[in-house]
């Protein structure tokens, strides 16, 4: 018997030890680069809501000569053209954001087509309510999961009425 060889309990269990270490070790680290890539791409979320969010509302308020905040959730701007097909004439175009609690979406609506500004929105808050033709402040939280981010923007309105037509 002196010549077979074998494992003894107790290499056994210290070869079980070391390998439940290294697999514990994998596990976590698999589990934290998950982690931190899901907290990535949400933070990646709210941020892109965000800016685009402030780069839509901040074109359609500074070409504005008027809004009408209609509530928390609704806001309609007025925005004058001037058609040059149609002998120079001025126009006015009217865009509407719209904020939907039960969807958290922010969309923008322009007559002819409807545009998500936001898909993470939690909070939509434009002031002052009533007619606007001055200024305008815009509160946007947006959240993905557990990230959340929010903006504020004060924006200034056209401040002539009307362009007017060219005389060329």
């Amino acid at each position: 018997m002196r010549d077979q060889r074998g494992i003894t309990l107790t290499e056994l269990l210290v070869a079980l030890a070391i390998t439940g270490l290294i697999t514990g070790t994998l596990v976590t680290a698999i589990y934290q680069i998950y982690q931190v890539t899901g907290w990535g791409n949400n933070e990646m979320r709210v941020q892109h809501d965000l800016q685009n969010a402030a780069t839509r509302l901040s074109r359609d308020v500074v070409s504005a000569y008027s809004a009408h905040i209609v509530s928390a959730s609704q806001m309609t701007l007025t925005i004058p053209y001037v058609d040059s097909m149609i002998t120079d004439t001025v126009n006015t175009r009217v865009i509407t954001y719209t904020f939907s609690i039960t969807d958290s979406i922010l969309t923008r609506d322009c007559g002819d087509s409807t545009l998500i500004v936001a898909r993470h929105a939690i909070s939509f808050i434009p002031s002052p309510t009533g007619m606007v033709t001055s200024a305008i402040t815009i509160t946007i939280i947006s959240q993905a999961s557990d990230v959340t981010g929010s903006a504020t923007l004060h924006l200034d309105m056209r401040p002539e009425p009307m362009p007017t037509p060219s005389p060329y």
